[in-house]
């Protein structure tokens, strides 16, 4: 299996070699849906690693942040096909993630509330909601990339995991 470091490396020159690969697949392409699904892709390689489940470089990335993973950790053995199957494992931390944000957003919702001034937390999240649906359905191009970056970014960090791992065995 690949160190940290080429996995992160992999990433970033994949994504640098996919904006002329795009190009010269789409002569005009919408260049602001090709940044938020490169944006998506890198972030999907170093931030939403399938080795998330152990101490790796994209775990101690996280920061303060770390605990986030720490049930995802618990809930996924290291190399599971949970987290490294292609389509269904980015999809599964995207959606971890954005479950985490939301609970991490509850709790500062209700904080504010108990602690600093008295506020309306299911209007608020309500309003969130609804203003996060109509962002969706009026960049249905941009969610389309992003959805293609998150995916593909797990995808080559599989596929580069498989290979080294093929290429230890053949040796």
């Amino acid at each position: 299996m690949p160190s940290g470091r080429v996995h992160d490396a992999i990433t970033i020159l994949t994504a640098v070699a996919a904006v002329p690969v795009i190009e010269r697949i789409y002569p005009h392409p919408d260049w602001t849906a090709v940044g938020v699904g490169i944006g998506a892709y890198v972030f999907s390689g170093m931030a939403l690693s399938p080795d998330l489940d152990v101490n790796s470089r994209a775990y101690r990335r996280w920061g303060i942040f770390r605990f986030f993973w720490l049930p995802y950790q618990w809930l996924i053995p290291h190399r599971h096909w949970l987290s490294h199957s292609w389509v269904f494992g980015p999809v599964l931390r995207a959606l971890y993630f954005f479950l985490m944000l939301y609970l991490l957003l509850r709790l500062g919702i209700h904080a504010i509330d108990q602690w600093v001034v008295p506020v309306n937390q299911s209007e608020i999240l309500r309003a969130l909601e609804r203003e996060l649906r109509l962002t969706l359905r009026a960049h249905v191009t941009w969610t389309q990339s992003a959805l293609i970056g998150l995916v593909a970014g797990g995808v080559v960090h599989s596929l580069t995991d498989g290979f080294v791992t093929w290429f230890k065995r053949t040796l």
